[in-house]
């Protein structure tokens, strides 16, 4: 049982100084990210497929979406709330994998 447990505490260690070493990189991309304003949101939004944005966090998604919704005419005084996250979440399981997001946010528009 001790070597076990030894070996889980060595793969905590470096997993958490693993861990450390991505932070550094991380501010750098964030400020960029900020930096882009709205206009940078939309332009990735609709580069984004089905399958993409299922790997996204709801924090993700949901600017995702609100990308789409303010690039395109058709979704026009739609506000994303997150039964319209859901529902489109739902769309992008079952549709082809390279679906565009676009697509299926039009859809529930």
């Amino acid at each position: 049982m001790r070597p076990a447990r030894a070996t889980l505490c060595a793969v905590a260690v470096g997993l958490a100084l693993a861990g450390c070493g991505g932070d550094d990189d991380e501010p750098a991309d964030a400020g960029a990210t900020g930096a882009q304003g709205a206009s940078g949101v939309e332009g990735s939004a609709t580069d984004v497929t089905a399958e993409e944005f299922l790997s996204k966090l709801l924090p993700e998604k949901e600017l995702a979406v609100e990308g789409v919704v303010a690039s395109e005419p058709a979704c026009d005084g739609v506000e994303v709330e997150p039964a319209l996250i859901l529902v489109i979440s739902d769309a992008a399981t079952k549709a082809d994998p390279d679906t565009p997001l676009t697509e299926l946010v039009e859809a529930e528009c």
